[in-house]
């Protein structure tokens, strides 16, 4: 499977989950309005996802690149 096919299962897994669970949530939403949402929801979860990981890798980046040793390493 390549890069964009997993990425695309991904969100269609990610997609029919949301619809799931908006449809069938305590407020029970319809179903065209829970496909609706879900279609709202889906591309903001994935953005959310990319953007913890892009934070992820700048904070263990400049994690690498300190200056300074950690006050646990400096007791050593």
């Amino acid at each position: 499977m390549t890069k964009w096919q997993k990425n695309a299962a991904y969100a269609l897994a990610l997609y029919a989950l949301s619809v799931v669970v908006l449809r069938f949530s305590s407020g029970g939403q319809g179903w065209g309005t829970a496909l609706l949402l879900a279609l709202v929801t889906t591309p903001l979860a994935l953005w959310m996802g990319w953007l913890r990981s892009r934070l992820d890798e700048q904070a263990a980046e400049w994690g690498r690149r300190r200056f300074r040793p950690w006050p646990e390493e400096r007791r050593r």
